[in-house]
């Protein structure tokens, strides 16, 4: 009877570590993941995630690595999560391919190969993502009057449906109802602000990039909404009341939402980018300003980064005198701005020296003094 008892857990004990051996090996023989993910933002919480199911472009990429010290880290909205034998490391990739460990400050260079394979793939994914920039010819056109349509915060992920009711320069809209209008407050964090903000309205059929501020205004039309006025949709091309003037911050973040900025940045003037970065600091926008500098560890950014945590605004106080700068390598553009802090404004001059490496090269911020 005991010998019979030891038998029987004796085979008990035996099952159970082919069991464990056959658990061990099946979790070794799990096949390699990459996830790719796109935000606007490292902050942001609305995330596409798309899933390659790939296993030999995986393995070339865990084979392939060859890891070098960076000598910056670029700034870029996708991110490359490698699910390797229980172990998961996140990359950063950029629009060429190349994949960088932000802990370790590390290139990790592919085949050519697996990076145009990468690519592709992050262009599908950020295709997804982000909004179709139109014109407002074409978005008047798209978005009548009366129109109700759904709008998404591009950071938060937070929805809520407007309706048009005016507007001929942009589209003048209003929450539908209680609920649509407490959402959107609370992309402003419960305060209402004159604050753009890059947005995706979905239609049907597509989802168009534009921009919205958050402040009620103006003329009401839907009664028992909990919002006193309308306020404003742009896209590109929109221009505001009065001035008829293209607003340049509401440009800046139609971009951002049809995920562009990397084009817009690159082909903008030396006075254009003494505008983006102003108007980057004005509405905080850490990537953007990451962007224009040649390299993400410059000093004055650094500065300028923990600056705008501790401002409220600034603003151009009057337009540039521009110059043709078409065979020009280095430029000096000086810019009388209000800085606000709370209720005080400080006024100052701040003057951009600015330059490329070429001609057919991109401009980047040196220096503001």
């Amino acid at each position: 009877m005991i010998l019979n008892k030891m038998n029987k857990w004796v085979i008990i004990v035996i099952v159970f570590s082919v069991l464990s051996m056959l658990h061990v090996h099946m979790v070794k023989a799990a096949p390699v993941q990459i996830i790719l993910t796109v935000k606007a933002s490292p902050d942001s919480s609305r995330a596409t995630i798309l899933t390659i199911k790939d296993i030999k472009l995986a393995e070339r990429i865990i084979r392939s690595e060859t890891r070098t010290k960076a000598l910056s880290i670029p700034v870029s909205d996708v991110y490359l999560t490698l699910r390797n034998n229980g172990l998961e490391v996140t990359y950063l990739l950029d629009h060429r391919g190349n994949l960088y460990n932000e802990q370790n400050r590390e290139l990790i260079e592919v085949h050519a190969d697996v990076k145009r394979e990468l690519i592709k793939h992050a262009e599908e994914c950020r295709a997804a993502h982000y909004g179709k920039i139109i014109s407002w010819v074409e978005a008047k056109t798209l978005i009548p009057k009366k129109m109700k349509f759904k709008v998404i915060d591009m950071e938060t992920g937070i929805t809520f449906h407007v309706q048009r009711r005016a507007g001929s320069s942009h589209a003048d809209v209003q929450p539908l109802t209680k609920k649509d209008t407490a959402a959107m407050k609370q992309i402003y964090n419960g305060h209402w602000s004159w604050h753009r903000k890059a947005i995706l309205v979905q239609t049907d059929h597509e989802l168009l990039a534009a921009s919205m501020h958050g402040m009620p205004h103006g003329g009401d039309g839907i009664p028992d909404n909990d919002f006193s006025g309308h306020f404003c949709i742009h896209f590109l091309g929109s221009s505001v009341h009065g001035s008829g003037n293209i607003d340049p911050e509401h440009q800046l973040m139609v971009h951002k939402a049809g995920g562009k900025l990397r084009e817009y940045v690159d082909g903008a003037s030396p006075y254009e980018m003494a505008d983006i970065f102003i108007s980057a600091l004005n509405l905080k926008e850490t990537q953007i300003l990451k962007m224009i500098f040649p390299k993400s560890e410059h000093k004055q950014l650094e500065h300028y980064l923990q600056m705008k945590e501790h401002i409220t605004g600034i603003r151009k106080r009057s337009d540039h005198h521009e110059q043709d700068v078409s065979d020009l390598l280095e430029i000096e553009i000086p810019v009388d701005v209000s800085i606000y802090q709370k209720a005080r404004e400080e006024r100052a001059r701040l003057t951009f020296t600015l330059s490329r490496l070429s001609l057919i090269d991109p401009w980047k911020i040196d220096s503001i003094t």
